[in-house]
């Protein structure tokens, strides 16, 4: 599930339940449609709520970054979870994803 708000230039998305593929394709259609605004920035995952990520879910994140760097934005994530965080690291994401706080962006 996608749920999503948007303050000025940064859109945060907030996910929830497993990403695995069916998941991740579903999600990717939502968030492309999002981003279909131009004014868009800075995206934010909120991953607080996510139970299970596969690599389904990096490629899903992947390709958002590079939707974002197209333009000249950038991707944050935030609410990363033991597994997810783990995830992260052996996909490198962190070093293209800066890691957010997440109490900052219940304000975003």
């Amino acid at each position: 599930m996608v749920r999503s708000r948007k303050n000025g230039e940064v859109l945060v998305v907030s996910l929830s339940g497993e990403i695995d593929h069916c998941a991740a394709d579903a999600m990717r259609g939502e968030i492309e449609a999002l981003l279909k605004d131009t004014q868009v920035r800075r995206l934010i995952f909120n991953f607080e709520d996510v139970s299970f990520m596969d690599s389904s879910g990096v490629g899903m994140i992947i390709g958002r970054y590079k939707t974002m760097r197209a333009r000249g934005g950038s991707v944050g994530a935030c609410g990363l979870h033991p597994p997810v965080d783990r995830l992260f690291t052996l996909a490198g994401l962190h070093r293209i994803i800066a890691q957010e706080d997440a109490e900052r962006q219940e304000n975003a």
